[in-house]
């Protein structure tokens, strides 16, 4: 379980610095040029991201205890990429929008998989 402790900290890194850029409509049109319609729904995504990143954050603090999760993490990261991919698909977003987050989310998944405990 001791293997998870890295990729799930990066992980809990990851999404709560998402959280943290979506909190600001500028911020979020600097980092993926994406210029917001909605700041209330951004405002309730940055909320989701940081109390995600907050759950991943104690699941990764101890491994032993919680390490179990580590698939739901993994699960996580895979509906977020396929979500990323559906919006590109649907011209929703463009490439700057979606290759880096599904690019992280990627090997983010076989971090985590590659780490996980063998039965």
């Amino acid at each position: 379980m001791e293997r998870l402790r890295t990729p799930l900290m990066v992980n809990a890194v990851y999404i709560l610095l998402i959280g943290l850029v979506t909190l600001s409509s500028r911020a979020v049109h600097s980092v993926f040029g994406y210029e917001v319609m909605d700041r209330g729904v951004l405002l309730v995504l940055s909320g989701t991201l940081l109390g995600l990143g907050v759950v991943v954050w104690g699941i990764a603090s101890n491994p032993e205890k919680h390490g179990g999760l580590w698939a739901s993490v993994a699960i996580a990261d895979a509906i977020a990429t396929v979500w990323l991919l559906v919006g590109w698909g649907r011209h929703l977003f463009t490439a700057r929008n979606v290759l880096v987050p599904v690019i992280i989310n990627v090997v983010l998944l076989i971090w985590i998989w590659s780490a996980r405990p063998k039965t």
